[in-house]
């Protein structure tokens, strides 16, 4: 099959532009490839279960709500508090809805108690305090909350304010999985996948990350696809990992979209198209993927589906390596393929991109946890 091929001899930065802008000629390589079960990622953004837009969509909703709020009703007030937080109808102000959240937490409103151990564990407007986050945590958890239950499992798990216990982590996401919370149902999954603080078992990994997945969990989604890919629980099935590879690429998951973009290079589970690949691979950088600056790198440097540039090879790795990765060899045998004008341009390209986007660790392995919504 003859591979299509594209001269991106253009800057570097506009070359990212044309392709996330969607340059593909249809709506193996893999360096650096995603799948793996050792580490574990950051959360997505939470949302609350009852989002206050619906209460601010008018000024007469807003004041509704504000009144109910100032009466005392703990619901409102978590409203009003989450509308201070984003910004909704009215300006952000961290420290009104903290003060919010607290009237609503003191008044027993599990919603506020969790959002409140959010502010602590992030650091959100106030100085990180891990012990108060975990105690707003307990709180609400108490309650039978299943965002409060997958967070303080998360807190556990990570040893944040508490001593690591990867079983107590289990037994919380448990509780919150056995109400059908799909976020712990996916922590589970990666449990069990790893034998974290539960003996090991792929099936039932593959069983609660598929729970997850069909409810729309990115990070289980791309769980699932990696244990399609790996055949961990299940027979290796390339179409079913990219059909699920997919669904958490278009969440924006970046791991997926460099798997994917590995299985449009090699033509494992979809049509083989470098151009897709390539679109993929500038979208996972894009979000901060040093795995996906590998991959490019190792593009551009074997002319795969690409004209071969070693100047942007030179300026993926780099870009690698501002994030973290030892790719220390492979820019030495780049530098070899360039003069010191080329060198110092792919140094000034790479210094540009990585000023644009910043690294996200969150998706360097399989195996990843997600905080409640």
């Amino acid at each position: 099959m003859q591979v299509q091929t594209l001269d991106l001899r253009a800057s570097a930065i506009s070359v990212c532009v044309v392709f996330l802008l969607g340059l593909t000629l249809s709506a193996p390589l893999k360096v650096a490839g995603q799948v793996g079960s050792q580490a574990f990622a950051a959360m997505p953004e939470p949302a609350p279960p009852d989002l206050p837009s619906q209460s601010f969509r008018t000024r007469e909703q807003a004041a509704k709500t504000l009144a109910r709020a100032e009466a005392g009703s703990p619901r409102d007030q978590f409203l009003v508090g989450y509308a201070y937080l984003k910004g909704i109808g009215r300006p952000q102000d961290i420290v009104q809805a903290r003060q919010w959240y607290e009237r609503a937490a003191n008044r027993g409103e599990p919603a506020a108690s969790t959002e409140l151990g959010r502010i602590y564990l992030d650091g959100a407007g106030v100085p990180k305090d891990y012990d108060r986050a975990l105690e707003w945590f307990r709180r609400a958890a108490a309650d039978g909350y299943a965002p409060a239950q997958t967070d303080l499992g998360l807190a556990y798990f990570e040893g944040l304010g508490t001593s690591r216990d990867e079983a107590a982590a289990v037994r919380w996401w448990q509780k919150a999985s056995n109400q059908g919370y799909a976020p712990a149902e996916s922590n589970l999954g990666v449990a069990y996948l790893n034998g974290t603080g539960i003996p090991q078992d792929f099936s039932a990994a593959v069983r609660w990350f598929r729970k997850a997945a069909d409810a729309g969990v990115s990070a289980a989604q791309f769980n699932l696809a990696s244990c399609y890919e790996l055949g961990q629980g299940l027979h290796p099935d390339f179409s079913q990992a990219a059909k699920w590879y997919r669904l958490a690429a278009r969440q924006g998951h970046s791991g997926a979209q460099n798997n994917l973009a590995s299985f449009y290079q090699r033509g494992n589970g979809v049509p083989r198209s470098s151009i897709e690949a390539l679109r993929l691979y500038l979208l996972s950088a894009g979000s901060g993927n040093a795995k996906a600056a590998i991959n490019l790198a190792e593009v551009f440097s074997t002319g795969a589906g690409v004209r071969p540039d070693h100047n942007l090879a030179y300026m993926w790795l780099q870009v690698a390596a501002d994030w973290g990765e030892d790719v220390v060899d492979a820019i030495a045998a780049e530098s070899e393929l360039l003069d010191s004008d080329g060198i110092t341009n792919a140094r000034q390209r790479a210094m540009e991109w990585v000023a644009q986007h910043r690294a996200n660790s969150a998706w360097t392995t399989s195996a990843q946890l997600v905080r409640g919504n």
